[in-house]
């Protein structure tokens, strides 16, 4: 049985049209592919109808965001959710960089007023609060190990 071999894709001005549509409508290579009979590669290969893939993708994110915004100004709640959902307005955290664990664990103790403040969000919080832990962990291996070389050193002389 003879394996049926895919013909050559001639790029024409129809195709890339075509293409374009399709895309636009929010199909991905593969259904481009299979909807034109067309080989993936020469989809992601060709100049031309890579480009026109774009320009239907990009002409799709504009009528999907144009929709979101029409229905987000009849609703204050669901634009209030997409803006902390997007992070739009995110404060700046006023922490200081921890030379010890003391000032690690200062800086956890600001963040959690900033959080309980509304100042800083949960992500914010959760940041500071896995890199302080690590700055305190780190400061304290690294003094019980100055206390333990001072301990030997002290039973070395004795």
């Amino acid at each position: 049985m003879k394996q049926k071999t895919r013909h050559k894709t001639t790029v024409t001005e129809e195709i890339i049209l075509q293409v374009e549509e399709l895309a636009k409508q929010g199909f991905n290579n593969i259904l481009i592919s299979q909807s034109l009979n067309i080989a993936v590669t020469t989809l992601s290969t060709n100049t031309k109808l890579k480009e026109s893939i774009q320009r239907g993708k990009l002409e799709l994110a504009k009528q999907v965001t144009s929709t979101i915004l029409e229905t987000l100004e009849a609703n204050p709640t669901n634009q209030q959710l997409l803006v902390k959902r997007l992070c739009l307005f995110n404060p700046i955290v006023k922490i200081k960089k921890p030379t010890s664990a003391k000032k690690a664990l200062e800086n956890l103790a600001t963040a959690t007023k900033q959080y309980a403040d509304g100042l800083i969000n949960d992500n914010q919080l959760r940041t500071i609060e896995a890199v302080s832990n690590s700055y305190t962990k780190s400061y304290e291996v690294i003094e019980l190990e100055d206390r333990i070389t001072v301990l030997e050193e002290q039973a070395n002389e004795k």
